[in-house]
């Protein structure tokens, strides 16, 4: 079983600093060849040394690993999320201080005018249809994400179906963003921002039974509500909205949170992306930082 320490996201990686860069003649630098096209940088006279190790860390900053988790009501997104994160060491942790963070589509719901809301206390509003979503917001959130900056999105409180606007959770710039819902690759804008897509696929038996005990456990709803809610809407929506956009998926993961092999398979793949992107990240500042003081005089193309 693939398991990467829980730890593997907080390693520093410039002590001692490998950076995969070009071999060139003309350095000004004393260097240490490491296995293949590996080079410990030993800089020497640099007075600078310490903006140097500054641009570094800045080259944290990099776009977001963005990763949407689809799938039908009850079938197991949010524990997959879970599980990805506890596998990644990011579930006990503050959360500005989290690399991998998850967002639920469900955030994202549009506000229900009076009528509406009447509706949706007596199981007759259609929550599983496209337009129950504020999908701009839902893009505009992404694209804000992706550029690294913090957002701010309301909490969804199921039992009085609105948004709590005074109870707020910050999404701080992460590494890898999990957003997951059952439309979040129905809406073509924001399909195309993702850079991986999973839809975690369950049988409708064990969804329906999942969201029976949920909705009449979590959310206060009694049981004729919640099957006239399912006939009526979320299988038919399922059927419509939700299943067909499987086909964009990269990955379908079977049963669930139950498929540990297919999450500890995607769990490596996020790990090998980010130690990609933090090597990519480096060898950058390390070039641009040993052109601008004149120890490259050139660099192979």
């Amino acid at each position: 079983m693939i398991n990467p320490p829980t730890n593997i996201l907080n390693q520093t990686f410039y002590k001692p600093m490998l950076i995969r860069i070009p071999k060139v003649l003309q350095i000004n630098v004393q260097l240490l060849l490491y296995k293949q096209d590996y080079i410990t940088l030993k800089c020497r006279n640099m007075s600078n040394t310490s903006k140097f190790i500054s641009r570094i860390n800045c080259s944290q900053g990099k776009v977001p690993f963005l990763i949407g988790v689809a799938g039908g009501t009850a079938s197991g997104k949010s524990t997959v999320c879970k599980k990805i994160m506890e596998k990644l060491g990011q579930v006990e942790m503050e959360h500005a201080q989290r690399r991998v963070v998850c967002i639920s589509q469900d955030s994202f719901y549009r506000e229900l005018s009076p009528a509406e809301i009447t509706k949706a206390e007596k199981g007759q509003f259609n929550f599983d249809h496209p337009s129950a979503f504020n999908e701009k917001l839902m893009e505009d959130t992404l694209k804000d994400i992706l550029a690294g900056r913090k957002c701010e999105i309301p909490t969804y409180d199921y039992k009085n179906h609105t948004l709590k606007r005074d109870d707020l959770v910050t999404i701080y710039p992460a590494d890898v963003v999990l957003f997951e819902g059952i439309l979040v690759f129905y809406f073509p804008a924001i399909r195309s921002l993702f850079h991986m897509k999973l839809f975690v696929d369950t049988d409708s038996d064990t969804r329906l039974a999942r969201r029976v005990m949920r909705d009449i456990t979590e959310r206060g709803r009694d049981l004729d509500q919640v099957l006239n809610q399912y006939i009526n809407f979320v299988k038919p929506a399922f059927e419509e909205f939700c299943s067909p956009t499987k086909k964009f998926a990269d990955v379908i993961i079977p049963r669930g949170a139950d498929n540990t092999v297919a999450i500890d398979l995607i769990v490596y793949h996020i790990w090998d992306i980010l130690q990609g992107y933090s090597e990519k990240a480096k060898a950058n500042v390390v070039k641009d930082f040993l052109l601008e003081n004149g120890i490259l005089s050139s660099l192979p193309k």
